[in-house]
Formats: structure tokens, C-alpha cells, sequence
């Protein structure tokens, strides 16, 4: 039997192998203070047993002498010290636990939750690009390196009177940043394009927040309506978190939005800004202080240099640059056939019937193709007794003109 010493320097593990051993319940979830009073227990109850077998043993034979009891030498209880112990514990191997079983339905709680946690990270990660040695590298599979240099920056430029455009480009060492001065309100926090109104250039503190528009991650170029023109605006790019923090990633240049008819609504593509780039790029602040990081964005876009303006207002440049390159130009033609008769009647143009108006009227349109038609126009009545005819003849010839430069105007 282990001593009560022995008892307190046992592992938990070891109790509760002991407590396994004499057949106590509820062991296994017992903590070493409870299987050391159980054990005590037990061994107090085993003392008692022994005790009383030896008095009713003592009983039976006390009639017979007792006999000269032999000399044994002391047993040495054996000790093992505690270095020992962890030795053999490591010995030991561990009991393998049982493996967790989860439903299904668990399984597909927790898929969900790890998919919009996933979603949640990737919405919030503006970062277009990974700086590598002064220069982004480009994001997809290829991840091929920039020629150029790689600067945080967001672009502003007027699309038409009551339209912007932003683009911008971020690197993954600045969203770290801000993920780091955030803290712990980086959890809550959402990217945001906040919308600046400007009432004087030079004078910063003249601006205003108009908006902020909720913006995410995955994109690099936003829209932005805008109202009251003419108005000078920017644009902030960060991250605002639940308690009223905002961390500013970059600035936008200074535009001013053109009075309504002044401009015509320009195409998202480049290649349609490239047929008015002056326009757009003066419209976007080109000309200002400011504007070094639009003038790039232009000049990288374009592949071309931008003008400059002189003391004068004008701009400099090489003629060729300032001539509008291209010219579009395109003309068609339709066919209207129209006409009236009674209400209750069926017409058809060319063999196809045509709706009439309460009145009687009706009104087609037709393809007008480079060639000579006839086309028969019928009248017919309800009852079918009576039919008129109309025949209309047409021919279209069209000759497109070659391109005239008009070099004395240049």
C-alpha cells in the first residue's frame, strides 16, 4: 500500500490510474486534490478491514503457543526521486484522446464563418501592389516587376460635369501600417473614399467632407457623382473604424468640375481619353502645383509627354502633340413609312403587319440599306371585300470621302 507521502508526490495522471485501480467513480473527472481525499479514503477503510482480520485471527489461535518469529531484515521501501519520476513519465506514452466527432451541420456553420472571415480580410485589403525594392510588382499569377518606380498615390480626374474618376495605387507595406496604428479597432474598421469639397486651392483648410463612399478591396479605379457644378473637389483614400478613427493612406490631386454642356461625357477607356487628353488632363488640375503625380499617370498612360502651361496661360509643347489626330465621323440613313386610314382596317408594310393608332394613324421604321427597294404598303378591310395597294420604290447610294488634311491650319 502507497504511503500518504507517497500519495502527495504522485502526478495527477498517476492518481488517477490508482483511483482506476480501487474502483472509485467519477475519477476521471476529478482534479488531484479530490483523488488524494478518495484515495485516503480508501486507505483508511483497507486499514480498518486489515485490523479486524487480525484480531479475529488472533482470536482463534490463541490456544496454540505462539512461535519465535523469524528474523527478516527491514525491508527498505524503495524511493524514487523526482527526476526519476519525470524520466519514467516521459516514458510513458501518452493514452491517445479520442477524436472529436462534429456533425455536418457544424461543419458547414463553421465553413461559412471561416469563408466570410475570408471575404471580410479580402474586402478590406486596398493594397493593388507589393513593393519590392522601390518598385511594385504587378498583381496576378505572373507577379512580374514594374519598370517604374512605385509610390502610393490616388489619381482624381473629371469625367463630365457631375462624374469623377479616382484610381489609385496602394502597397501592401502601407496597409500594414495602417493595420499596425489601428490596433485592435482594425477589426471594425472599412475602407472609405471620402469625398473633399474644396473653396480655395491653396487654402486646405477650406475643405469639407462631402461624403464618404464605402469602397473595397480587389479594385483600384472608383466613380464618383458629384453635384452643383462648377465645384472643386479631392479625395481622400483610408480606413474609418467604429469609433471615429480614420488613418489616411494618400491624397488626391484638386479638380474642378466643368459647368453642365460644357464637355460631353467621356468613355472609361484611355484610348478614348487619348482624343482629348488636354482637355481632361486641364479639367483634372494638370496644370496646378500639384499635379506631378496626374502629369505621370498621363505621361505612363499615353506614352506621351504632357504639355506645360506658360507665364501667359498657353500651353507648351510640339504643335503635333496639340493636333487633334483623328476625326469621327459616321452617317446613316433610316426609311419612315407613314400613313392613315380607318380605324378597323389591316395594313402591312412589305408583308408585315403594322400596328395602328387610335385614329388610324400608323408609323414605321425601316433599315435603309445601299440598294434600290420596292416595298408594297396594303390597306385591307375588316371584312376582307375591299384592298388598297401602295407601292414605294427607293434607292439609297452612299459614298464615304477621303480625308482631307488641312495643313495651313495647323
Amino acid at each position: 500500500m502507497i504511503t500518504t507521502a507517497d500519495l502527495n508526490s504522485q502526478t495527477r495522471r498517476e492518481l488517477a490510474d490508482l483511483a482506476r485501480d480501487y474502483g472509485i467513480s467519477g475519477w476521471h473527472a476529478m482534479r488531484k486534490d479530490d483523488l488524494l481525499a478518495e484515495l485516503k479514503k480508501v486507505q483508511r477503510r483497507l486499514k480498518r478491514a486489515a485490523a479486524k482480520n487480525a484480531k479475529d485471527a488472533g482470536v482463534a489461535k490463541a490456544a496454540k503457543p505462539p512461535k519465535a518469529p523469524k528474523k527478516v531484515a527491514p525491508k527498505r521501501r524503495a524511493t524514487i526521486s523526482g527526476k526519476k519520476q519525470d524520466q519514467l513519465r516521459l516514458q510513458k506514452p501518452l493514452p491517445k484522446l479520442p477524436e472529436s466527432k462534429v456533425d455536418p451541420k457544424s461543419q458547414q456553420i463553421r465553413a461559412q464563418i471561416r469563408k466570410r472571415h475570408e471575404t471580410l480580410e479580402r474586402n478590406r485589403d486596398l493594397s493593388t501592389g507589393t513593393l519590392v525594392a522601390g518598385a511594385a510588382m504587378e498583381s496576378g499569377a505572373k507577379r512580374a516587376r514594374k519598370a517604374e518606380a512605385h509610390q502610393d498615390r490616388v489619381i482624381l480626374m473629371v469625367r463630365d460635369a457631375y462624374w469623377l474618376q479616382a484610381t489609385w495605387e496602394i502597397t501592401r507595406a502601407s496597409i500594414d501600417r495602417a493595420r499596425a496604428a489601428l490596433g485592435s479597432q482594425w477589426i471594425t474598421a472599412t475602407p472609405i473614399l471620402r469625398v473633399l469639397t474644396v473653396g480655395d486651392i491653396k487654402n486646405n483648410s477650406a475643405e469639407s467632407v462631402a461624403r464618404e463612399i464605402k469602397i473595397h478591396g480587389g479594385v483600384n479605379n472608383w466613380y464618383i457623382d458629384v453635384d452643383d457644378p462648377p465645384t472643386r473637389f479631392r479625395v481622400v483614400i483610408g480606413y474609418a473604424s467604429a469609433d471615429g478613427q480614420f488613418y489616411t493612406l494618400c491624397r488626391s490631386n484638386i479638380v474642378e468640375t466643368p459647368k453642365p454642356g460644357d464637355c460631353e461625357r467621356i468613355d472609361e477607356h484611355w484610348g478614348d481619353i487619348a482624343e482629348d487628353y488636354e482637355r481632361i488632363y486641364s479639367l483634372s488640375g494638370g496644370y496646378e502645383d500639384d499635379g506631378s503625380d496626374l502629369r505621370d499617370v498621363f505621361e505612363e498612360r499615353l506614352k506621351r509627354p504632357m504639355p506645360l502651361k506658360g507665364n501667359q496661360g498657353s500651353t507648351i509643347n510640339e504643335p503635333s502633340l496639340l493636333r487633334q489626330n483623328k476625326l469621327p465621323f459616321e452617317v446613316d440613313a433610316e426609311l419612315i413609312v407613314f400613313g392613315r386610314t380607318i380605324t378597323d382596317a389591316t395594313v402591312q408594310v412589305a408583308g408585315r403587319p403594322v400596328k395602328l393608332q387610335s385614329d388610324g394613324s400608323f408609323t414605321v421604321r425601316l433599315e435603309l440599306p445601299d440598294k434600290r427597294q420596292v416595298l408594297p404598303v396594303t390597306a385591307e378591310t375588316r371584312d376582307g371585300l375591299r384592298q388598297r395597294t401602295t407601292v414605294v420604290a427607293i434607292e439609297r447610294n452612299t459614298k464615304v470621302m477621303e480625308t482631307v488634311e488641312m495643313d495651313d491650319r495647323i
